[in-house]
């Protein structure tokens, strides 16, 4: 619910997704985010993290083709979302790698095909996305440094005061 220049955080992604998206779902445990007028979705595994919520949105979702992206990275561009799903191949998982050392589990492709094995890793205990990773069909996509939508704002992501502050720096510095 945080506000950057006078707009929910919220507000940027769902901006973003609307010009992609045929749905929108918001996953949250609780009826704080009902105000944005989509449908929120609590978690079926509660206190089991990310993909606890993933998990979720994906049962409710009417699509095959979900885009998940988190409420705190604003700087998620259309053209960022289209790329990754333009990559993702036939994986059920197309997820960006980021920097030298990890992926970005949520701001990724998921398929609705993927359900049966994130139960699967609930059932077991583990609820760790790298982990699901490397068990199912999944694709890493690296992004081009000269992409258009590739700046260094992309994933911000914005826990802190100081995330925020950088965040509107970012904003004032682009208008």
């Amino acid at each position: 619910m945080a506000e950057l220049n006078g707009r929910h955080l919220i507000d940027y992604v769902i901006e973003n997704l609307e010009q992609v998206a045929s749905e929108i779902i918001i996953s949250s445990n609780t009826d704080q985010c009902k105000q944005f007028g989509f449908p929120v979705i609590s978690d079926v595994y509660a206190s089991k993290g990310p993909m606890a919520g993933i998990h979720a949105c994906l049962k409710a979702s009417t699509n095959n083709h979900n885009f998940v992206v988190s409420v705190d990275t604003p700087f998620v561009s259309p053209e960022f979302i289209r790329f990754i799903i333009n990559s993702r191949e036939n994986e059920l998982i197309a997820a960006p790698w980021y920097g030298k050392d990890h992926y970005e589990p949520l701001c990724a492709y998921y398929n609705k095909g993927c359900l049966p094995m994130m139960e699967m890793f609930f059932e077991k205990g583990n609820y760790k996305l790298p982990d699901l990773f490397r068990a199912i069909a999944f694709r890493g996509v690296t992004i081009p440094e000269d992409a258009p939508f590739n700046h260094p704002m992309l994933f911000h992501n914005i826990n802190t005061e100081a995330d925020l502050m950088k965040a509107k720096d970012y904003l004032n510095k682009r208008s």
